[in-house]
């Protein structure tokens, strides 16, 4: 006489219980955090305020936080875009109607000193503003000269004489 074999309970419930955890996994609220975002559009070297910012939940983990203390915008930003590193820049605002020109003013100055930069030939002294500061010395790999804003007249001057090497500059105490 053939006996069958009792079916295989465990089995079926070990599946039923898997079945249901994974479905409750799938339906749990996923990790959020809140990101800033562009409230309203936003034009490249405005300074970003209270009103400029809206905060937005996101996945967490999905961008990086910047720190908005005392941030410009580097490129025009439209209502809506995620504030991120990439698109901000710490330092002074350059005043209307003047250029940024790099110049290498020393790890000293940092952004929004005022800055006189002295042009050795043809000689001309020119005041300026310091908008982003040096990083690092002439000779290390993450050397990155100084952001000076200079008056539209001057910047021609200005931009060459730092290229040939005629340019000293002086930082207000």
């Amino acid at each position: 006489m053939y006996w069958l074999p009792r079916p295989p309970y465990l089995r079926w419930a070990a599946a039923a219980v898997l079945v249901l955890g994974a479905f409750a996994w799938d339906q749990r609220a996923p990790a959020a955090a809140l990101h800033p975002f562009a409230a309203r559009p936003v034009l490249a070297g405005e300074a970003l305020d209270a009103t400029a910012v809206a905060w937005r939940e996101v996945p967490a983990g999905l961008l990086a936080a910047p720190d908005l203390d005392g941030v410009t915008a580097a490129v025009d930003l439209e209502a809506g875009d995620p504030l991120v590193a990439a698109v901000l820049r710490r330092g002074a605002a350059a005043p209307e109607g003047w250029w940024e020109v790099p110049v290498a003013v020393g790890a000293h100055a940092a952004a929004g000193d005022e800055v006189l930069l002295v042009v050795i030939d043809p000689p001309l002294t020119v005041r300026g503003l310091v908008v982003s500061a040096q990083h690092g010395d002439a000779y290390s790999l993450g050397y990155r000269p100084a952001v000076v804003a200079v008056p539209e007249e001057a910047a021609a001057v200005v931009a060459a004489a730092a290229a040939a090497g005629t340019l000293v500059a002086a930082v207000a105490p």
